[in-house]
């Protein structure tokens, strides 16, 4: 390896380590391998639209509107909960116009080490459906969950809280009791992609109930400053009709208010590296939510231009100005339209039936000896996978005098 490589090597694992600042790396902020307070798991029913500020083409891993999702909690405590669930949607549009960033709610009660399994099926034009058996507010039964979600993408959002007292609203705590995961089926194309939420632990101080979650190291845990993953290049660049590897990102924040007529805007920078440490930098920007192929984030991340067959990318969040009055900077920070809002999400690949895992051509070359199978040969099923991103151990650092980010629910 040469000495560049080497340096190079070097500079991915500080990015990730110290992010966009230079502080000293911590273990406050969220843990994916941990038991939560409260966690995010994605909604994908309708097929992810093109993101007009980037012009990229959207959805072309999860299947479309043929996905329904099955999102599981268990509620590891001994003794009841109540699970205070937002559904924040991600459409840059919807029957009446824009819809992104706002929200349906609903509460659902869970006994002691009960578990839960939200399904999500696609109902256009109202959005999604969600199906699910809570226990009955009385105790004495179940309370079966029909209820109608503007989000044929966006967010599913659920905090752990008190059972509720009287008339007073059940009470948010800041308490590692959640376990959660999702599994996204698509009906059409016969794959499935199965992954964990993000899970956000409680911070080191109390919680005040409500519903206006702050990140902020005391409510609960500070979001990361970076992310990462590995990757198996994908193959396929543009909209043409694919026949091999895909991969994409589901990319979303947590830092709005729900009520806010403009949502979020997010923006993050990074790097394609390919086999050999050698990196290809790329800049994003999207609302609020968004699913991206990696083609579409750069087309250096797939194997014609990376040159390998495997790489790993890092994410790190920017400041963005939001362009119009942002009321929740305004309340959250120091009025001047611009935030560096935190990001996570998964990545999602797949391999189409018949396609070959390198193509004939590409500088990497065939990877297998003379004889070997290079293509999945089964004409009806594909070949699908999932993760959370990996994140890094520094805490995201807000922007000039901005608060910490924060989810306004109520």
């Amino acid at each position: 390896m040469s000495s560049y490589r080497k340096a190079m090597g070097v500079v991915v694992a500080a990015a990730l380590a110290v992010g966009v600042t230079t502080q000293s790396a911590g273990a406050q902020n969220i843990n994916i391998n941990e038991l939560a307070a409260a966690v995010a798991l994605p909604v994908l029913t309708g097929g992810q639209p093109p993101n007009t500020l980037k012009f990229t083409q959207g959805d072309i891993v999860l299947g479309g509107a043929s996905s329904i999702n099955l999102l599981t909690i268990t509620n590891g405590k001994s003794s009841t909960i109540v699970l205070r669930v937002d559904v924040i949607s991600g459409d840059p549009s919807g029957p009446a116009g824009g819809d992104q960033w706002q929200s349906d709610s609903f509460d659902c009660l869970l006994t002691g080490r009960e578990t839960v399994t939200f399904l999500v099926v696609p109902s256009p034009p109202i959005g999604s459906i969600i199906f699910g058996e809570c226990t009955d507010f009385t105790g004495l039964g179940n309370n079966n969950v029909f209820f109608a979600a503007k989000a044929s993408n966006g967010v599913f959002f659920a905090a752990a809280a008190e059972p509720q007292i009287g008339t007073v609203p059940p009470r948010v705590i800041s308490e590692d009791i959640l376990l959660a995961d999702a599994v996204v089926i698509d009906t059409q194309n016969g794959q499935a992609f199965s992954f964990g939420a993000i899970p956000f632990q409680a911070g080191t101080g109390a919680n005040d109930g409500n519903k206006v979650y702050l990140f902020n190291g005391v409510e609960y845990r500070k979001w990361p400053a970076a992310l990462a993953t590995n990757f198996i290049a994908p193959n396929v660049v543009g909209p043409a009709p694919p026949s091999g590897i895909q991969a994409e990102l589901v990319l979303f924040t947590l830092d709005g208010s729900v009520t806010a007529l403009a949502p979020p805007r997010v923006s993050v920078t990074g790097n394609c590296w390919n086999d050999d440490e050698l990196a290809f930098d790329f800049s994003h920007t999207f609302d609020c939510f968004d699913v991206v192929s990696l083609g579409d984030m750069s087309p250096n991340c797939t194997q014609q231009f990376l040159g390998s067959l495997s790489g790993h990318l890092d994410l790190r969040a920017e400041q963005v100005g939001s362009g119009f009055n942002d009321s929740h900077d305004a309340t959250f920070g120091d009025g001047n339209n611009s935030r560096r809002r935190p990001v996570h999400g998964w990545i999602v690949q797949n391999v189409r039936p018949n396609a070959p895992i390198v193509q004939a051509g590409q500088p990497t070359g065939p990877p297998f000896p003379p004889g070997q199978p290079n293509v999945i040969n089964n004409s009806d099923n594909f070949v699908a996978w999932g993760r959370p991103l990996t994140q890094g151990r520094t805490d995201l650092v807000p922007f000039l005098t901005d608060m910490d980010p924060a989810l306004d629910a109520e």
